[in-house]
């Protein structure tokens, strides 16, 4: 199968929730980097989408970024990376989209949430 050609096994219930974990694990890697640049107004994120080996970097503003974090179905990915069975395009920016989990991903994202665990005043430190 070549390389970003869809596979028989690119839908339903097994693909969503593989897909939803590709995408809370670059929301974990993306929380981790704005815990360190804290004092800085901006930082290079990872496209949270759920393609396989996707390793797209996004600069965005750190209150942008806490935009997108307003609830927990919300993702950031690169144009393009939007993944029709599970994602749904709310924002449009110049450098990223802003996706809002459908279905079975939708639960994978709030199960997996680290921010739905905090007390309310925790959240934006």
């Amino acid at each position: 199968m070549a390389s970003g050609s869809a596979g028989p096994q690119e839908t339903g219930e097994g693909f969503e929730l593989a897909v939803a974990g590709g995408e809370v694990t670059g929301r974990r890697v993306n929380e981790a980097i704005e815990r360190g640049q804290a004092s800085a107004d901006t930082a290079v994120f990872m496209c949270e989408c759920g393609r396989v080996g996707c390793n797209t970097m996004i600069p965005m503003r750190l209150t942008d970024y806490e935009a997108v974090r307003t609830d927990f179905d919300r993702f950031f990915v690169a144009p393009g990376h939007e993944i029709g069975d599970v994602d749904r395009v709310v924002e449009r920016h110049p450098d990223y989209l802003v996706v809002i989990k459908t279905g079975d991903a939708r639960e994978v994202a709030r199960d997996a949430d680290p921010r739905a665990r905090m007390p309310d005043e925790d959240k934006r430190q």
